[in-house]
């Protein structure tokens, strides 16, 4: 999108989510509502955009640069302050079950549509302030060896059997996002422990990033329960476990069943095009922040994402990532449907990856 602050659709986001919560009953599903069976059907109906070109990401201007990562920082601020009014909002009001159920699916529904959407930009951004920021949103939603595990585990390993965020064919959702969540653990911490050692200090230190960032997590839980009682617990807890959910689903549908080859001397193929799944709908590209220009974040990891392009040698989704992820809760029907497209790329996949750059 070529106007920075169309990527503020969090704020319209956030402002469902509170305003299903006061209006009550149903209002608190409003947001699922509106992402699920809603949005899937206006992302399709206005179709996709293939802006920017090279040409045009070489003509932007710093003001204009700075105008989309202003927009960046205002999806997590919203995503961090929604959460925690959220805690506070339970805590004050008095819910029947299921409407306790509801906002807690709306609020983990933002937190891993927005906040750990930003997360991911911010992690790639080489900067310190920016890698901070990134795990303090990650360790929002209990997840922030998730930040160790993406940039130097699933960036290296994609579309092999020894990354367990890429998803196998034939894999559903719920066996793939375990799997995810178990490697990203088994891969983050050894990797900081060797960090920690290569500089010749303690695993268990405040220099580890993973236990500094896990001590926070528990404080916002602790917090939540002396501050503001055990509801408010509750919902960060499942607000957590439905934000790691959320962009489980992000990560199947970005890489499902698409795999590197071994080349004849033993060495994998280079990362390329035919490794990610990409979605240029505009919709749903302005919502995520240019998740669905997988294929070139892969192929150069560190271009901010309103510098992503449409990469049409990429396989690409038949719908976006709300209508996909939406299919993918539903496994007999999204193997039905992603197994034919795999089996429609097979050939020129082969014939890409012989020539496929880094």
């Amino acid at each position: 999108m070529r106007y920075p602050f169309a990527y503020l659709i969090c704020l319209l986001l956030a402002g469902i989510a509170v305003g299903g919560f006061y209006l009550g009953g149903i209002g608190h599903y409003a947001l699922p509502i509106v992402s699920f069976l809603i949005f899937p059907f206006f992302d399709y109906w206005r179709g996709q955009s293939h802006w920017p070109s090279e040409k045009r990401v070489a003509a932007m201007q710093p003001r204009t640069e700075r105008g989309y990562d202003l927009t960046l920082f205002a999806g997590g601020a919203t995503a961090v302050g929604l959460l925690f009014w959220a805690l506070w909002a339970v805590s004050v009001t008095r819910l029947a079950w299921w409407e306790f159920a509801g906002a807690a699916l709306t609020i983990g529904l933002t937190s891993g549509m927005t906040g750990i959407v930003v997360a991911h930009e911010l992690v790639h951004r080489n900067r310190r302030w920016a890698t901070r920021a990134a795990f303090l949103l990650m360790a929002l939603v209990c997840y922030a060896q998730y930040c160790i595990e993406h940039v130097y585990g699933h960036h290296v390993r994609v579309g092999t059997a020894e990354d367990p965020v890429t998803a196998r064919k034939g894999q559903s959702l719920y066996g793939f996002a375990l799997q995810s969540a178990a490697g990203s653990w088994a891969f983050a911490w050894p990797h900081e422990a060797e960090r920690l050692r290569r500089r010749g200090k303690s695993v268990c230190s405040i220099a580890n990033r993973i236990l500094v960032w896990i001590g926070f997590s528990l404080a916002v839980a602790a917090g939540s329960l002396l501050l503001l009682g055990p509801l408010s617990l509750l919902l960060f807890l499942l607000q957590s476990a439905i934000a790691i959910l959320v962009f489980a689903g992000v990560d199947y549908i970005e890489h499902y069943g698409l795999t590197r080859e071994r080349l004849p001397d033993g060495r994998l193929e280079r990362i390329g095009d035919q490794h990610s799944w990409n979605s240029s709908y505009l919709l749903t590209n302005i919502g995520l922040y240019n998740a669905g220009r997988h294929a070139d974040h892969h192929l150069s990891p560190t271009k901010p994402y309103h510098r992503l392009l449409h990469r049409p040698e990429a396989p690409q989704l038949p719908f976006g990532y709300a209508a996909m992820i939406g299919l993918a809760l539903v496994p007999p029907l999204w193997f039905r449907i992603m197994d034919r497209e795999l089996a429609k790329l097979r050939p020129p996949l082969a014939a890409a990856s012989r020539a496929a750059p880094r």
